[in-house]
């Protein structure tokens, strides 16, 4: 399935699940701003390092990992400024509405920095 075995894709899918799992359970009982911080924790990165490491071996593991540590930086550095903008324009145009502009300026963001990466 598109390259990625099975245990892999079970793995991807307890460890981020497990992941939001904590992150929510940590914001109801000690507040946002510890469960914020266990939401960021980079869980998926770690879960698909980990499946590298099952689906790929030798050189072809070190290649595919350059490759996603690369993006692992665009992303986190997309979700940083999503993190931002999106603060501010919840607290301007209210929940719904920036959850919603949270998702697309992510989208589109994200797009553009792969687009930037890949044309360089």
């Amino acid at each position: 399935m598109f390259g990625i075995s099975l245990v892999s894709l079970i793995l991807r899918f307890l460890i981020g699940g497990l992941a939001v799992a904590a992150a929510s359970v940590l914001a109801k009982k000690v507040g946002g701003k510890i469960g914020g911080i266990i939401a960021t924790m980079p869980a998926v990165y770690l879960a698909a390092v980990i499946a590298l490491a099952i689906d790929h071996r030798g050189q072809t593991l070190v290649n595919m990992s350059i490759h996603l540590s690369s993006g692992a930086i665009l992303g986190i550095v997309a979700c940083i400024v999503t993190v931002f903008v999106t603060a501010y324009y919840i607290k301007n145009k209210g929940f719904q509405r920036g959850t919603v502009f949270a998702v697309l300026f992510w989208l589109v963001l994200s797009c553009a920095f792969f687009g930037i990466k890949h044309l360089m």
